[in-house]
């Protein structure tokens, strides 16, 4: 099962002033091996660098993802706590039972 979350990311532009936008991204619980919060691009939020309508209290989170033998860093919308829950397996329940 995926699970939709917002990631952050910078646009294409190599320049000294960065540019953010939000997109989807469909995660797999099972390749999640660690969540941490990110406070760099807070602050930038803080200061109103990212998206425009963007509340600046969000926290957000880094997600350090296996790919084999490398991993793969993405920051997403939420704090470690709301990505975890978010990222934790349903647990299986009778319909009628």
């Amino acid at each position: 099962m995926l699970v939709r979350l917002t990631e952050v990311c910078a646009n294409g532009a190599v320049t000294t002033q960065h540019s953010y936008m939000l997109r989807e991204v469909f995660i797999n619980p099972e390749h999640v091996i660690m969540i941490r919060e990110e406070k760099r691009i807070q602050e930038l939020n803080e200061r109103g660098a990212l998206s425009e309508g963007l509340d600046t209290n969000h926290r957000f989170s880094k997600l350090t993802i296996n790919r084999g033998h490398t991993g793969t860093e993405i920051v997403v919308v939420g704090s470690p706590d709301l990505v975890e829950t978010k990222l934790q397996k349903p647990s299986k329940q009778l319909l009628r039972g």
